[in-house]
C-alpha cells in the first residue's frame, strides 16, 4: 500500500515539473490580470408595438400608451402615441428589459357610445338589466365567500367596467396580441384582473386564459378568423355586435356575483343561439330585444346556470316561485276558491273596471265617464247555475267539464317560464297566460300605477309585496252554450241558413215585437225596436261560419253611444239542421290584443288587501256605497 502511494506522489511531481514548476510563485502571480471594478454600461433594447384600436369601427384619435408599471394608467413617462384615421398606431421606445410585460391602454372620448352611426345596435351598449338576485354556489380554484341577497335594492354593483362611461372610453389589452386593442382583448383583461383579485396561482391563471381563448374563438372566430384579432369592419358588423351585445348583456345580468371566473363566458356560449332565436321571433334586432330586458332571456340564463352547476335554485325577483303559482292557481284557475283580482279596460272602453274581492257571488264593477268614477256591487250569481257546455273538436261532442261520464279527461295545466299553459274548459283549445311579476317597491311598478286614471288613485293603496300582471292568449275560437235552459228555435219552414231574411230574424228573436213594433230594413239586414218610448235600438245580423263549421247567426247592436265601443254582440245562434240554438262564441285572442288592459292578480287575503281595495274604491264613488 505504501509503495503505491509513493509512486503516485512521484508521478504528480514529474507532471508539475513539466508544466514549468521551476518558476517562482511571485512570477506566477504577476501573470494574473487585475480584477475589473468599473460597472459596465447597461444593455438597451429597442421595442416597437404597432396595432389597431377597434370598437364598433376604427377608433381615431385615441391616446394609446404602454403601461409599463401596469397600474392601468397612462403615466407621463410611459411611451405613448395616437391612432390615425384608420385606428392604427405605432409606439417606439427603448428599455433595459429585453422582454418587458405591460398593458396596452387606449383612451378616447365618445359621447355617442358608438363609432358606427349606421348601426342599429348603437344604443345597446347601454343595456343594464337588473342583476339576477340568486344564491350562487362558488365554483372556483380558491374558496371565496359568496354574497347572498334576494333584495333588488341590496345588490352589489358589478366590478365589470363598461367600455364607455359618460363619454370617457377605455380599452385595455394584455401584451401578446400583436398590438390589437378591441372589445375582446378588453374582455380578456377583465377576466385576468378578476383572477388576480382572487389570488390565483400563475399556473391557474394561464390555464383559465387558455380556456377563455377557446370560448372566445368559438363565439367570435367564425367572424374574426382568430379571437383577439378584430378588424375595424368586423368590429362594426351586425354579426359581431349581436354576439358582443349579447355577451355584455349576460355580463350585466350576472355581474360579479359568480366566483367562477369564466362562468359568464360559458353561459354566453351555451345561450347565444337561444337568445338570437328569441330576438328573431320578435322581428327585433338583438340590441333592441335585449334593451327591453326580456324575461325569456332571464329564464335561459337561470336554466343554464343551474345546468352548469353555478346556482342551485333561481331566486330572480321577476321569476315565479311555487308560492307565486299557488296564488295564481287560486285566483285564475280554480272555481272552488274565492278569487282576488282587478281588471281595468282602456280609455276607449270607458275604463271599465272590475274588482273581485273574495266573494264568490259579488264583485264591484264600474267605469269612468266624463272624468267621473262610477260603480256598484253586482251579483255574479251562483256559478253552478251558469255552467256551460262547450264543443270538443277531438271528441266531436258537447262537453261539460264538471261531468266525468263523457270520455273527457281534463288536461293538467303546466307552469313554466312565467307562463301557464292550460286549455279552455271542456275543449282541447290551448290557452296561455303570460305573467309579469312586479315587486311593488320597484320603479317599474310605480310607473305602471302612475299611468293609470287618476280617478282610481291606485298609488294611494298599500299593495302586497308582489303583484302579477297577466296577458291571455287563446289559440282558436271556442263555442259554448248553457248546460240547462238553453234557448232553441225551430228553423223557419222551407228555409236554409242562406235563405234567412231579416223578417225571419225578427220573427225568431223579437217575436214579442213582430210584426207591428219592429222596423225591418232587408237591404242592410237591419231591424229597429223601440224598447222604451222614444228610445230606438238598431240591430244588424250576419251569417257567419261557427268554429264547428255550421252556420252561425250573429246579431249586433250598432247604434250604441259614441263613448262606447261602437258596436256590441247582442246574440249568437248556431244553425244545426232544423234547429237554431243560442250559443256564445269566445273568439281567439293574442297576447297583443289586450296589451292596453291592466289585468292584475295578487294575494288578497294577507293583510286583508282585497277588502282594503274594496273600501278604497268605495270611498271614491260619488254616490252609492257597496
Amino acid at each position: 500500500m505504501f509503495v503505491k502511494k509513493l509512486g503516485l506522489l512521484l508521478l504528480s511531481s514529474s507532471l508539475l515539473t513539466a508544466c514549468g514548476g521551476s518558476d517562482s510563485d511571485d512570477t506566477r502571480l504577476a501573470d494574473v490580470p487585475p480584477l475589473v471594478t468599473d460597472t459596465p454600461e447597461p444593455t438597451e433594447y429597442n421595442h416597437q408595438v404597432q396595432g389597431l384600436v377597434a370598437y364598433q369601427g376604427a377608433v381615431t384619435g385615441a391616446d394609446v400608451c404602454i403601461d409599463l408599471n401596469m397600474n392601468k394608467l397612462c403615466d407621463a413617462n410611459e411611451p405613448a402615441s395616437t391612432t390615425d384615421g384608420d385606428g392604427l398606431y405605432q409606439i417606439d421606445w427603448a428599455g433595459t428589459t429585453e422582454l418587458p410585460t405591460y398593458y396596452l391602454i387606449a383612451n378616447w372620448t365618445d359621447t355617442s357610445n358608438s363609432n358606427s352611426n349606421s348601426n342599429s345596435n348603437s344604443n345597446s351598449d347601454k343595456v343594464q338589466p337588473t342583476l339576477l338576485s340568486s344564491k350562487f354556489k362558488a365554483r372556483k380554484l380558491k374558496q371565496v365567500s359568496v354574497i347572498e341577497s334576494s333584495s333588488e335594492n341590496t345588490l352589489s354593483h358589478s366590478t365589470y367596467a363598461d367600455v364607455i362611461n359618460n363619454g370617457d372610453a377605455q380599452l385595455i389589452s394584455m401584451s401578446g396580441h400583436q398590438g390589437a386593442i378591441n372589445a375582446l382583448t378588453h374582455i380578456e383583461f377583465q377576466r385576468y384582473e378578476q383572477m388576480i383579485n382572487q389570488e390565483l396561482s400563475a399556473e391557474a391563471i394561464q390555464a383559465l386564459l387558455q380556456q377563455l381563448s377557446i370560448i372566445l374563438d368559438a363565439l367570435y372566430a367564425p367572424l374574426t378568423g382568430q379571437a383577439y384579432q378584430v378588424t375595424a369592419d368586423i368590429s362594426a358588423s351586425d354579426a359581431f355586435l349581436n354576439t358582443y351585445f349579447s355577451h355584455q348583456y349576460i355580463t350585466a345580468l350576472i355581474g360579479d356575483r359568480l366566483m367562477a371566473t369564466l362562468a359568464i363566458d360559458e353561459v354566453m356560449a351555451a345561450s347565444k343561439a337561444s337568445m338570437e332565436y328569441l330576438a328573431l321571433q320578435t322581428g327585433m334586432t338583438i340590441g333592441d330585444y335585449l334593451a327591453s330586458d326580456p324575461i325569456d332571456v332571464r329564464f335561459i340564463v337561470n336554466d343554464t346556470l343551474i345546468a352548469q352547476g353555478y346556482i342551485v335554485t333561481p331566486f330572480d325577483n321577476k321569476i315565479m316561485t311555487d308560492a307565486d303559482w299557488l296564488i295564481l292557481q287560486s285566483n285564475l284557475l280554480s272555481d272552488d276558491i274565492t278569487s282576488h283580482g282587478f281588471t281595468l279596460a282602456p280609455t276607449h272602453l270607458n275604463n271599465f273596471y272590475s274588482l273581485e274581492y273574495g266573494n264568490t257571488a259579488q264583485s264591484l264593477s264600474g267605469f269612468i265617464s266624463n272624468n267621473t268614477l262610477s260603480g256598484s256591487v253586482i251579483d255574479t250569481g251562483d256559478t253552478q247555475a251558469l255552467a256551460m257546455t262547450c264543443w270538443n273538436e277531438q271528441l266531436g261532442k258537447w262537453i261539460n267539464p264538471d261531468r266525468n261520464d263523457q270520455g273527457y279527461q281534463p288536461i293538467a295545466a303546466e307552469y313554466a317560464n312565467n307562463t301557464i299553459n292550460t286549455h279552455y274548459q271542456g275543449t282541447s283549445v290551448a290557452i296561455n297566460i303570460k305573467i309579469e311579476k312586479y315587486n311593488t317597491n320597484s320603479e317599474t311598478w310605480r310607473a305602471i300605477l302612475n299611468s293609470q286614471p287618476e280617478q282610481l288613485k291606485l298609488t294611494e293603496l298599500e299593495w302586497p309585496e308582489y303583484v302579477y300582471r297577466y296577458h291571455i292568449e287563446q289559440i282558436y275560437d271556442v263555442i259554448c252554450h248553457t248546460e240547462s235552459n238553453v234557448s232553441i228555435w225551430d228553423m223557419p219552414l222551407h228555409n236554409s241558413a242562406e235563405m234567412l231574411t231579416t223578417a225571419d230574424i225578427a220573427r225568431l228573436f223579437w217575436a214579442e215585437f213582430y210584426p207591428n213594433d219592429v222596423v225591418i230594413d232587408e237591404d242592410n239586414q237591419q231591424l229597429s225596436v223601440e224598447y222604451t218610448t222614444g228610445v230606438t235600438s238598431t240591430f244588424e245580423w250576419q251569417l257567419n261560419i261557427s268554429p264547428i263549421g255550421l252556420p252561425l247567426i250573429r246579431t249586433i247592436e250598432v247604434n250604441l253611444p259614441v263613448a262606447s265601443s261602437g258596436s256590441s254582440i247582442f246574440g249568437e245562434y248556431l244553425v244545426d239542421d232544423t234547429k237554431i240554438i243560442e250559443v256564445e262564441v269566445h273568439q281567439a285572442i293574442s297576447f297583443e290584443d289586450m296589451n292596453d288592459f291592466l289585468l292584475l292578480s295578487y294575494d288578497g287575503e294577507t293583510n286583508n288587501f282585497s277588502q282594503r281595495f274594496l273600501e278604497h274604491l268605495s270611498r271614491l264613488l260619488p254616490t252609492s256605497q257597496p
